[in-house]
């Protein structure tokens, strides 16, 4: 079946290029909107439908393609959120045309893999690598790279990468972007000195 290329989705914002958000230089996508609302997430004003902005998957794509031209050592792109499959749909069509094109998909998912599977998600067979699991404060974690807590598990879904791939054992890193809209974005692992200036902020 062909790309439906007028799906639209609700994106909060995107990253051209980084090195935190999975291995090798990524494309970065943070969608708007998550039900799990963890406590202790470090995205609370991602939980809400409301905000962001709709992109059709063809204006989005668009973008992935121009930063693939501007970073030409972008190998794929990483899903967060917000909850990415709450918008399952459109972003299979995006995995779809990025699997197509040689770029690699990694995604976090409160979901976990085994009850994706009972439904059939659209995003399973155009994704590489799933890192699934709701993130549990209690069994916060920094010592993983990309894990936020204990429960949460990495799969390898096809053979792009190995899990035995040094990268996956790097210490985790955090980026400071002053980004086109003369916005501060911080990406990658939410340490505490990270959250502690940049994240949100606790009622007294």
């Amino acid at each position: 079946m062909g790309i439906n290329y007028d799906l639209q989705l609700n994106i909060a914002s995107t990253v051209d290029s980084t090195e935190s958000e999975g291995i090798g230089d990524r494309f970065a996508i943070w969608t708007q909107g998550c039900a799990f609302k963890c406590p202790g997430c470090c995205n609370p004003h991602l939980w809400s439908n409301k905000g962001g902005n709709l992109l059709t998957v063809r204006e989005l794509w668009s973008k992935i393609q121009a930063a693939k031209v501007k970073y030409p050592k972008i190998e794929g792109i990483t899903w967060i959120g917000g909850e990415p499959l709450e918008q399952a749909e459109g972003v299979a069509e995006i995995c779809k045309l990025a699997q197509k094109n040689g770029l690699s998909v990694m995604i976090f998912t409160g979901f976990l893999l085994e009850d994706l599977q009972k439904i059939n998600s659209p995003v399973l067979p155009h994704t590489d690598v799933l890192v699934d699991g709701l993130y549990i404060e209690s069994l916060r974690t920094t010592t993983r790279r990309f894990i936020g807590s204990t429960n949460q598990k990495m799969h390898f879904l096809t053979n792009f990468y190995s899990s035995n791939d040094p990268r996956w054992f790097e210490p985790n890193s955090a980026e400071i972007i002053y980004n086109s809209n003369k916005q501060i974005q911080v990406v990658g692992f939410p340490f505490d000195s990270v959250l502690e200036t940049f994240g949100p902020k606790k009622k007294k």
